[in-house]
């Protein structure tokens, strides 16, 4: 019965921790970032920043650890430079460098929102 209040327990806590992910994108990257057909806004007609699903394909492609899937989104929305940007020319002139989100989100939600990224499947 203790290991069921425990399973229990860890699930709804992953749950939450998994809501609580899906809300901070919402509020935090879906202003420039397509996620699914309707979520990005557009500004002057365009996306703000490159959909979602090519993102983590490209972090994918990178790093096969999810640890350090998760300390480059974190780095890169806290310190983003041109250097750091894992698309090929024509998207980075298209786009430009994300803004830092330094003055956004605090390094607990960033923690939250990358864990969510990292697990994100996207239906293309």
């Amino acid at each position: 019965m203790k290991k069921l209040i425990i399973a229990t327990l860890l699930i709804g806590a992953s749950l939450n921790a998994a809501d609580k992910g899906a809300e901070l994108v919402d509020q935090k990257c879906t202003p420039c970032h397509l996620f699914s057909s309707s979520s990005a806004k557009l500004t002057n007609g365009k996306m703000g920043g490159p959909p979602m699903w090519g993102i983590m394909k490209k972090i994918r492609n990178k790093y096969a650890k999810s640890d350090d899937r998760i300390a480059f989104i974190r780095d890169y929305a806290m310190n983003p430079t041109e250097e750091k940007m894992l698309f090929p020319a024509a998207t980075r002139e298209y786009f430009g460098v994300m803004p830092s989100m330094k003055d956004k989100v605090s390094e607990e939600e960033m923690q939250i929102i990358a864990e969510y990224l990292n697990n994100y499947q996207a239906v293309k």
